[in-house]
């Protein structure tokens, strides 16, 4: 006879860790976001409205790029994953525009969260599971050739996609430029633990 168990939260003894996180997101927001601008003007992301954005990133990984091992399936090229930008199947040197691929970003507390504790349930016990955010304010651009694109079914949700086709190196040399500039909350990692 098979049992009925209920899957149990990877975190669920990390509650004053992840309320620890999230008032230091709230706190973040509050900061840096102007609520009176609009996210999205004639179809595009304001960057100075959205003013920043977070990311789940779980160690050994950097905040924008994978290390072998550590990418999850599908191929990884120079730190790139193969689920997060599309790969031109004639040579997979060369990364396709594509506003439906990109790395993931969160812009609320909720949806950064959320998203760290879901991926955290797919890692080994004991991985450390972290939040890096990005502050948009001061800069009115991003490395060309890249865009942030809105989930049109989450608004919490956005994609850094490429937006004109470019070499891989290309990619990994803006991908790094942004890493740089990403700050990780390493004060308050989740460590995840298996699933029972």
């Amino acid at each position: 006879m098979g049992k009925n168990r209920k899957k149990k939260d990877p975190f669920q003894h990390q509650l004053k860790t992840v309320q620890n996180l999230a008032e230091r997101i709230d706190l973040l927001v509050k900061k840096h976001r102007s609520l009176n601008g609009k996210i999205l003007r004639d179809g595009k992301v304001d960057l100075k409205a959205l003013a920043l954005v977070f990311r789940t990133v779980i160690e050994p990984n950097a905040p924008t790029l994978y290390e072998e091992g550590h990418h999850g399936r599908g191929k990884l090229v120079d730190g790139v994953r193969e689920c997060d930008f599309k790969f031109r199947d004639s040579n997979p040197d060369w990364i396709e525009a594509s506003d439906e691929h990109g790395l993931s970003f969160s812009s609320t507390t909720e949806h950064t969260i959320s998203t760290m504790r879901f991926l955290g349930k797919f890692q080994k016990k004991g991985t450390q599971v972290n939040c890096a955010y990005w502050i948009l304010e001061d800069t009115d651009w991003l490395p060309d050739g890249l865009e942030f694109i809105q989930d049109p079914d989450n608004d919490q949700h956005y994609l850094l996609a490429v937006k004109e086709d470019m070499l891989v190196s290309k990619l990994v040399e803006k991908l790094k430029f942004i890493g740089i500039r990403m700050a990780v909350m390493k004060d308050l990692p989740l460590e995840a633990f298996k699933n029972a």
